[in-house]
């Protein structure tokens, strides 16, 4: 029995299970969750433009700057996001399955020219029948060495390591697996473009699991707005080498809006975007939507 693996980005969107049965007892999707999910990221985005009392002793850092910090990897900033992938017509029986992660960011400055980057990838899977299963699934460590001072090429590199902690067992992959991950990007003024790239292999864990060698690229071009306001193009690529020729590869096209904005001095920013799987595995999801929160914390 194959189980559902995790990847750095939407864990289902690529996921191939055939835990999944050929009949046609799926359930509904869950729409409530995924249209409150949608409307929450929108009305956050919407009322990011809106003056609140909270609002009036508004900080002085600008809203454009500080879009563009959430969209490099290794800024230098404390961040908090919160991430919901609403995934359609998954498995053979075409249900609907959500994802939330929480991903953590934490700088350290090691010396005055580099900076240690921590991230954590907590996801939350929701899988419909026959798996019928909500937990969480394996979590990811993230650590980029990144140089402080960079301005025109920004890049960093390092390890991440994945642990099976998946609770309960049908949504863990079952395998420790490690590789290397790096980023590049340049920042102009409107634009910020760039890629972030992992492998990772399985190197230890359950021996009747299938072994894991999996790419993940996430390249993005974001085109920057006054006031906050972006738009996104930030494909999530995966490549599984174990399996079929035609079931390696996931290429999804789409855009995202994107919104930062205070609620007091609370600085934050959210996203709400919807992407198609032009290439996927048999029985992987074919689209899904995005929505995002985070709280950051600026110097």
């Amino acid at each position: 029995m194959k189980n559902v693996s995790c990847f750095s980005g939407n864990p289902v969107s690529t996921a191939v299970s055939s835990t999944f049965g050929s009949g046609n007892s799926g359930v509904r999707p869950n729409l409530k969750l995924m249209l409150f999910i949608a409307l929450f990221s929108a009305l956050i985005i919407t009322g990011g433009s809106i003056p609140l009392r909270a609002q009036e002793a508004k900080p002085k850092m600008d809203m454009t700057e500080l879009a563009k910090k959430t969209q490099n990897p290794v800024e230098s900033m404390i961040q908090i996001p919160f991430a919901y992938y609403g995934n359609f017509n998954y498995g053979p029986d075409k249900q609907f399955a959500s994802t939330l992660e929480i991903k953590p960011v934490v700088p350290v400055k090691l010396s005055k020219g580099l900076n240690l980057i921590l991230r954590a990838i907590v996801p939350v899977l929701f899988l419909p029948e026959p798996v019928s299963k909500t937990g969480l699934s394996d979590v990811q460590l993230q650590v980029f060495f990144a140089p402080s001072k960079a301005k025109k090429f920004i890049w960093g590199l390092g390890p991440m390591i994945t642990f099976p902690t998946g609770v309960p067992y049908e949504i863990c992959s079952g395998k420790w697996t490690a590789g290397p991950i790096g980023v590049g990007l340049v920042m102009l003024k409107k634009w910020v473009a760039g890629l972030l790239i992992n492998q990772r292999w399985s190197f230890a864990g359950d021996g009747s699991m299938p072994e894991v060698n999996q790419l993940y690229m996430n390249a993005f071009v974001n085109l920057n707005f006054k006031n906050g306001w972006a738009v996104s193009y930030a494909p999530e690529i995966y490549a599984n080498w174990n399996e079929s020729a035609s079931n390696v590869w996931t290429f999804p096209v789409g855009l995202a809006g994107i919104k930062a904005f205070h609620i007091g001095k609370q600085m934050m920013s959210a996203n709400l975007g919807y992407y198609y799987n032009v290439v996927r595995p048999e029985n992987a999801t074919n689209m899904y939507i995005k929505a995002g929160v985070s709280l950051l914390f600026p110097k």
